[in-house]
């Protein structure tokens, strides 16, 4: 079982984000915030100085789309209004692991993996 870094899950949920309808950045910026409090900074600033993610809005860059597609094995033929169908193939096919909760029920949610309810 492969598991991503908080960097890599990070940059993938703003790859999920970038493929939403727009306005979805809202619901991103809280979850970030919400599930990596002090560190958030931290991880921009570093995604950030790779290329990876923007410095004027702080959103994912060519780079940093094409670095999740060559992480998950996504084809370059892949359409942008495929590429969430095959996120969810990556993970579920190479059992990637997200160790971030609030990153992973994001990432999850929005790519159309279930999550088994408890009761």
């Amino acid at each position: 079982m492969e598991r991503l870094t908080v960097k890599e899950q990070t940059l993938l949920a703003y790859y999920v984000c970038n493929f939403l309808e727009k306005g979805s950045e809202i619901s991103l910026a809280k979850v970030l915030k919400d599930g990596l409090g002090d560190r958030l900074s931290v991880v921009q600033e570093e995604l950030t100085k790779k290329g990876l993610l923007s410095k004027e809005d702080k959103m994912i860059t060519n780079e940093g789309i094409l670095y999740i597609d060559n992480t998950l094995h996504i084809q370059s033929y892949a359409t942008e209004r495929n590429k969430l169908a095959y996120v969810k193939d990556s993970l579920q096919i190479n059992e990637i692991e997200l160790s971030e909760p609030a990153l992973k029920q994001y990432i999850h949610e929005n790519i159309g993996i279930e999550h088994p309810s408890i009761h």
